[in-house]
């Protein structure tokens, strides 16, 4: 009694309340493509009204209509919605129906929500002023797939994509991404995409990526269409292990539509099943398995998307996992709606009916759409995906992705949230992923084999490189490697084993090497049968240069290699005094030079040194006094033996008075030049033994070097032609030069920046082969110009043949040659630089040359002139002075001994000095008139004794031994 007693109080003020409340009517317009998502819009209508903070006190009309593609059926749907008085439309449908939606609403001023628009060229204010976008602009996700690529480090890849503005616009982030980080895109195919999806083909362009050899493929359109092209990829082997697929948006937020109808009695598309269905169902092949994908992310706004979800399937019975990121962004989109209408209408604005004929004259605008569209912009709403807000160009903030992977499990199938990806910190992966096949292991971008593979392989015949077998018969096939041997054919029958492939060569379609036709604009020989693709790969030791290059590919280099001037070499002919030819005639001059110093020096040193033998006895002749001496010996008094008694003990230790004269001294000297034992014996003074030791010490160094340079000169071929470089043949009359036509030598030099080598090909007269080539080098007044390993290989058979020079010009490298992105170019990157680490490809070379022949060692020599032995003849002369100078030293000692020797004796030094000089003066004018016969010389001690005491006494002075004399009388 009590509860009907309040119900009855409390009804009419309710009523009255209901009566005083201004109702604000306002009707908007959905387009979805396909009518796909009526029941998400119709449930996210009823909750915003029952929302007790969304559109308060406002009544939401809602104009449901279906869309296609179709112009006219856009424009139709648009200009009835116009009609109808809407004051916003909600679009939700791919980038190019949107854009036309937006086109006609904006121009009449009513806003556009767009649910899943996505391309980036719908942010022109100009002609879009009032669009809001949902999701975010293929440039992100664009950005969040290259980063997945990167995660996986699959730095090669292909994109396969539909040909509509969704297409072609979501891959041009990835190509710049791809181009900045140095990725390679393998292939890129476009497909367009009929109305009738099931008529759908794209097995051409699947052939093309199967066959550019792609691991990983981008695949970028529509779920409709990416069921169809996934349905053909599994039956040309591309969804099997060892294959990855990343799908965007369009694929992710539609799952659904992968799946595929089966008939009743059918067999289950999953290959591993053999289940027989008994009614029709729709099923998600296994061939999905592993599809790895971006989306919208929703881990943000996970409180909400549980209640919309808990919610839809209850009232539904639709499972949550068929609750697609699509439909999870159209509830998003009414809640957006229902915030900017409210926030509007709260403001104190008013939303009137605009019934707008879209070609009525004069023209009608809705004037309040501009300023709802200010508050649409500035809403923040908390949404299944996250919390949505948006920037001034209407364009959604803090754009995240989810990463998600698709998994087929008996029944079902759907994308399984995995990571996420961030613009700040890139991708996140949190969980396992299964790849395609139901790999658990990610794939590599790489192949790691050729096994299965046959590939054909051009060859043009060039030794050594490439040698043709003459006995090769047509029963075992013109492409057989038992037809060719060399080295190329070697290295492919080693790469063979490594990558385990199969193959066959094949000559040049033209029969001709080939290159640039000038008069036919066009690539000839074995460059058009790579740009026409009837050969995989030219295994022929190609020229890397930057002509080929722009139409080709290369692989890494297998050898280095330079150009060279190749010609006959001359031969000196025989000379019966080639033991001349080590030294020039400046040098023999300076030797001789040399032997008559030294002799002269020597001998001098012997006759002026006070220790020499010679100056030592005269010097004692003239000093000594024999009778006191011989007194003070009878006495027993030793106090002047070594000093006054010098004649008796030379005398007694040498009894040979001329040693070391002028002829002793030429026999030391040239006994010394031809390594020979003297037969007298050594200069006894300090300086005449320094200028020995530096004269054996020179003698040492040129017998080396005549010795040397001998062996050199009787085994040497010398060269006269005068040419150490390329370019002295256009100094030169004697060679005409040229090279083979068309060949990497005449491009590289025709492409130098140097005049000089510009002329010597203008200058040329070319060969046809390389044969005619050698050949021509071979007769004699050619120089051919060609490159440094075939000369290695041609004078291996030719010793004869000769290079200009030292080393080669114009280094270059030997690659095979691939069509352009050839999908082997990395796999025999990798197998050729493995061999060029472990010198694999060095040692083939060697073995090949040393199994061609030998030419007799050649030792480099040049004729020694006096530049080459200044050094040694400075050391004599340095020697020389040093001599000098222990001579003076000599002299200095030996004066120093005679100070204060005898009472009548030297005093100072310097009276010393004077003394010895005296001396040494007298000897040499006793030694002049020697040959003049104008004095006697002595040539007994007695006879200089005699000589010496004569002179005193006729100069009046009483001697030490007239004293003596009468001692010794006197004792008698």
């Amino acid at each position: 009694m009590f509860f009907l007693i309040i119900l009855l109080l409390v009804t009419p003020c309710h009523s009255l309340v209901n009566q005083n409340v201004n109702i604000h009517r306002v009707t908007i317009g959905i387009l979805d493509r396909g009518a796909k998502y009526k029941e998400y819009f119709d449930f996210a209508l009823q909750y915003v009204e029952n929302h007790p903070t969304l559109l308060r006190d406002t009544k939401v009309t809602a104009l449901y209509r279906e869309i296609d593609p179709q112009p006219l059926t856009i424009s139709r749907r648009v200009f009835e919605l116009l009609q109808r008085g809407v004051s916003m439309i909600v679009c939700l449908g791919p980038s190019s129906i949107t854009q036309q939606v937006t086109n006609y609403a904006n121009q009449k001023g009513v806003p556009v929500i767009a649910v899943t628009a996505t391309d980036p060229l719908l942010e022109n204010k100009e002609v879009r002023p009032y669009l809001l976008r949902i999701s975010p602009s293929d440039n992100q996700q664009s950005r969040a797939i290259a980063d997945i690529l990167g995660y996986y480090r699959w730095l090669h890849f292909s994109i396969l994509t539909s040909y509509d503005p969704y297409g072609i616009h979501g891959i041009s982030g990835i190509q710049e991404a791809a181009s900045s980080r140095n990725w390679k895109v393998n292939n890129i195919q476009h497909f367009a995409v009929p109305l009738d999806i099931g008529s759908l083909d794209v097995t051409e362009e699947l052939d093309r990526i199967k066959k550019s050899e792609s691991r990983i493929i981008v695949l970028n359109c529509g779920a409709g269409a990416a069921g169809q092209v996934l349905r053909q990829a599994e039956k040309k082997g591309l969804t099997e292990k060892g294959y990855a697929w990343i799908v965007s948006d369009g694929i992710t937020g539609n799952f659904v539509y992968l799946s595929e109808m089966v008939q009743a009695g059918e067999i289950s598309p999953n290959r591993n099943e053999l289940t027989r269905y008994t009614g029709n169902r729709s099923i998600f092949g296994k061939y999905l398995t592993g599809l790895i994908g971006t989306i919208p992310a929703s881990r943000d706004g996970k409180d909400v998307l549980r209640k919309f979800e808990n919610e839809f399937s209850a009232r539904t019975g639709r499972r949550k996992r068929d609750i697609t990121p699509y439909a999870r962004l159209a509830f998003d989109s009414v809640l957006v709606m229902a915030q900017s209408i409210d926030d509007f209408i709260q403001a104190g604005n008013k939303i009137d009916e605009e019934n707008i004929d879209f070609w009525a004259e004069p023209g009608r605008y809705s004037n309040q759409g501009p300023e709802l569209y200010n508050f649409m912009k500035n809403v923040v709403v908390n949404g299944s995906t996250k919390v949505l807000s948006f920037d001034d160009r209407g364009a959604i903030k803090n754009a995240k992705y989810d990463i998600v992977n698709f998994v087929v499990d008996d029944k079902n199938g759907f994308f399984n949230d995995v990571g996420d990806w961030d613009p700040t910190t890139g991708v996140t992966i949190d969980d396992h992923v299964e790849f395609s096949g139901g790999a658990m292991v990610a794939p590599t971008y790489q192949l790691d084999s050729l096994y299965g593979r046959h590939l054909i392989l051009g060859i043009d015949p060039d030794p050594p490189f490439i040698f043709e077998n003459l006995t090769c018969t047509a029963q075992w096939g013109k492409g057989t490697r038992k037809c060719y041997y060399g080295y190329c054919i070697a290295l492919v029958e080693e790469l063979s084993k490594k990558l385990n492939f199969t193959y066959e060569f094949t000559l040049p379609s033209d029969g001709t090497w080939g290159g640039y036709d000038d008069q036919g604009d066009r690539w000839t020989g074995i460059f058009s049968d790579l740009l026409n693709h009837r050969i995989d790969i030219a295994t022929v030791h190609m020229s890397i240069n930057s002509v080929r290059e722009k139409i080709i590919d290369f692989s890494v280099p297998f050898m280095q290699a330079g150009l060279t001037v190749v010609i006959q070499g001359e031969r000196e002919r025989s000379d019966g005094y080639f033991f001349l030819y080590p030294f020039s005639i400046d040098v023999f001059y300076a030797i001789g030079a040399c032997v008559l110093a030294v002799i002269l020096i020597i001998w001098l040193y012997n006759r002026v040194s006070p220790n020499g033998q010679y100056w030592k006895k005269q010097f004692a002749l003239m000093t000594c006094h024999c009778l006191a001496c011989r007194r003070q010996l009878r006495r027993g008094s030793r106090q002047d033996k070594g000093r006054m008694c010098t004649l008796e003990n030379l005398h007694n230790r040498e009894q040979n008075f001329g040693h070391l004269d002028l002829g002793s001294s030429s026999w030391l000297v040239l006994a010394s030049l031809l390594n020979q034992e003297p037969v007298v014996r050594w200069p006894t003074s300090l300086p005449g033994r320094i200028v020995l030791l530096a004269w054996w010490l020179i003698v040492l160094i040129v017998i080396s070097m005549y010795t040397a340079n001998l062996a050199a000169f009787l085994t040497v071929n010398k060269m006269a032609t005068g040419m150490t470089k390329i370019e002295d043949l256009l100094e030169q009359s004697k060679y005409k030069w040229g090279t083979v036509k068309d060949t990497h030598p005449e491009i590289a030099l025709s492409n130098s920046v140097r005049k000089e080598l510009k002329d010597i090909i203008r200058l040329q007269d070319p060969v046809e082969t390389t044969d005619e080539g050698f050949n021509r080098a071979m007769g004699g007044n050619f120089a051919f110009i060609y490159e440094s390993p075939i000369y290695e290989y041609m004078k291996r058979k030719h010793c004869s043949l000769e290079k200009v020079g030292i080393g080669d010009f114009l280094s270059f490298d030997y690659a095979f040659g691939f069509p352009p992105q050839s999908p082997y170019v990395d796999i025999f990157n990798r197998a050729l630089l493995r061999m060029q680490e472990t010198s694999q490809l060095e040692t083939m070379w060697q073995s090949l040359l040393q199994s061609t022949g030998h030419c007799p060692a050649q030792i480099a020599s040049a004729q020694l002139t006096m530049q080459s032995l200044n050094g040694v003849f400075s050391t004599l002369a340095a020697a020389i002075l040093l001599s000098i100078v222990a001579l003076v030293g000599e002299y200095v000692y030996v004066a120093w001994g005679d100070v204060n020797t005898t009472e009548k004796g030297p005093k100072t030094l310097m009276e010393a000095l004077k003394r010895r000089l005296k001396y040494l003066i007298a000897d040499v004018r006793q030694s002049i008139s020697l040959y003049r016969s104008e004095t006697p010389a002595f040539t007994r001690r007695e006879d200089f004794e005699l000589h010496n005491i004569e002179e005193e006494v006729d100069s009046g002075e009483e001697t030490d031994t007239d004293q003596g004399d009468v001692e010794v009388e006197e004792g008698k």
